[in-house]
């Protein structure tokens, strides 16, 4: 086996491992393309169709079907008199799945939906055997509604002690978006964290919160640069990403605490985006 095969293999096998902030939406994308699909199966069959397929097809080919399926729903309106069939259709076929990858679709699904209903589905994926279902899950769950009746907060606390990074960022930025009473004393505890990135993300997701023990990694965020090609360091793009998040969170939340950084970044950031979104951001926060 070649060292590209095997470099291709180990990116496969751990979806989970490169540990970048990014915001939710992103993540999921970045997620299913190192699943291994590079591009949309076009068709012309309905979420209908697609539900129909999956109840039928053999478990090789219904992950495709489920794919599919959470794409089309992302792009297109579902009437919402067919989003209680669809929820109790993706529930069955998540119960019935014996394959991994036909529940982590599913899930995934089920989070485009951004529905109330598909509460009870994400209480059951939150738990699966397999963990990247798991982190399917804890993203979908950061998309639904946050008023959402979700019995399985605990759980999802608990991955904030979890070994993976990736799984551990996904756990805080779904309780911080969910503004989760019980997760802010442990989310603030992780503002401790070795691992750098971790501690960004944990301190981005605290603006839910407006917890002022997050200010000093705010800032230290605000002012980063990127450090070439560093294996350790994150380039450009992951620096404004982490930027653009912070900014769009501030405004979000309507906390001027970093008003003053803010005046900085908008005059002298090396990013266009970055530099006008801080100003943007700054005349907002000062209405």
């Amino acid at each position: 086996m070649s060292s590209g095969e095997v470099k291709k293999k180990k990116i496969l096998e751990n979806p989970l491992a490169s540990g970048i902030v990014v915001p939710i939406a992103v993540v999921l994308v970045g997620a299913l393309v190192v699943f291994g699909v590079t591009k949309l199966l076009s068709s012309e069959r309905s979420y209908k169709d697609l539900v129909r397929e999956m109840h039928t097809k053999t478990f090789g080919n219904r992950w495709v079907a489920a794919f599919e399926l959470s794409k089309l729903i992302s792009s297109e309106r579902i009437p919402p008199e067919d989003i209680p069939w669809l929820v109790e259709n993706l529930s069955e076929i998540y119960r019935d799945a014996k394959d991994a990858r036909t529940r982590q679709f599913t899930v995934v699904a089920a989070g485009a939906l951004r529905s109330k209903s598909s509460a009870k589905l994400l209480e059951a994926a939150i738990d699966d055997v397999d963990d990247k279902v798991r982190f399917h899950a804890l993203v979908a769950l950061g998309n639904m509604p946050t008023e959402i009746e979700f019995n399985a907060w605990p759980k999802v606390i608990s991955y904030l002690e979890n070994k993976d990074v990736g799984m551990i960022q996904a756990a805080a930025l779904t309780l911080a978006t969910h503004r989760n009473r019980e997760a802010k004393d442990r989310l603030e505890a992780l503002l401790q964290h070795p691992n750098k990135v971790l501690r960004y993300t944990v301190a981005s997701a605290l603006v839910n919160y407006k917890s002022e023990i997050a200010v000093p990694t705010l800032k230290e965020i605000l002012l980063l640069e990127p450090q070439g090609n560093k294996v350790s360091s994150l380039n450009e793009d992951q620096v404004d990403a982490l930027k653009l998040s912070l900014l769009n969170s501030l405004e979000r939340n309507q906390w001027p605490v970093l008003n003053e950084q803010l005046l900085y970044v908008a005059k002298h950031d090396k990013s266009l985006k970055v530099s006008s979104r801080a100003q943007e951001v700054l005349n907002l926060l000062k209405k």
